[in-house]
């Protein structure tokens, strides 16, 4: 068995993009009961790799640092962050997607990469890709990933398409920048898988 679960907001809200925290612990210690590891997205899409779980969290909310990093650091899970930029730059189109849930800053983003969490692209602005032509797909990525690099001195990995939103031309313009590319398709992975339409 092996997938990625992935997450935004760590908090008791409700609503389908808030996971409560103590559902989170309990998540992490269900995997270490059962010998789940938990590792990074090099390990869980390596050849060989045929047992694990990757955590990932879309966007940019501050409890990634407050709420989920603390669970994660006790439990020696590694984790990835899936960066829309816009969120963190104060971008009010991006940031207002999750209205009451507080966005981290540069400074946040950066004591995580400190602390062993991966940053990777999820674009600046949170776009619909097929809406945008190629061009500007290419000016997305390349926004986000030249901000995560001048602030954490690593370029971005992985990509997490904005909502899940992709088709064909998608994958076509953005495959080439990164090593994989998520979905949000409910599936386990599978060796077969399109490498830039994982789920």
């Amino acid at each position: 068995m092996r997938a990625v679960i992935t997450f935004h907001h760590l908090g008791d809200e409700g609503g389908p993009l808030a996971f409560p925290p103590r559902s989170f612990d309990a998540m992490l210690r269900a995997f270490a009961d059962a010998r789940l590891p938990v590792v990074d997205l090099d390990t869980l899409l390596a050849p060989g790799t045929h047992r694990g779980v990757a955590l990932v969290f879309d966007d940019g909310w501050r409890s990634l640092l407050t709420a989920a990093l603390p669970a994660l650091q006790a439990s020696g899970a590694r984790a990835h962050l899936f960066l829309c930029t816009g969120v963190v730059m104060g971008d009010v189109a991006a940031g207002a997607r999750m209205p009451g849930f507080p966005p981290m800053d540069w400074t946040d983003v950066e004591r995580l990469h400190r602390l062993g969490v991966a940053v990777e692209s999820h674009t600046h602005s949170h776009p619909d890709l097929r809406g945008l032509d190629d061009a500007s797909i290419v000016a997305e990525c390349e926004r986000a990933d030249a901000l995560i690099e001048r602030r954490l001195g690593r370029r971005p990995r992985y990509f997490a398409y904005p909502a899940g939103w992709h088709d064909a031309r998608v994958r076509r313009v953005v495959g080439p920048r990164y090593s994989a590319a998520f979905t949000t398709r409910l599936a386990m992975l599978r060796d077969r898988d399109d490498r830039h339409a994982l789920p």
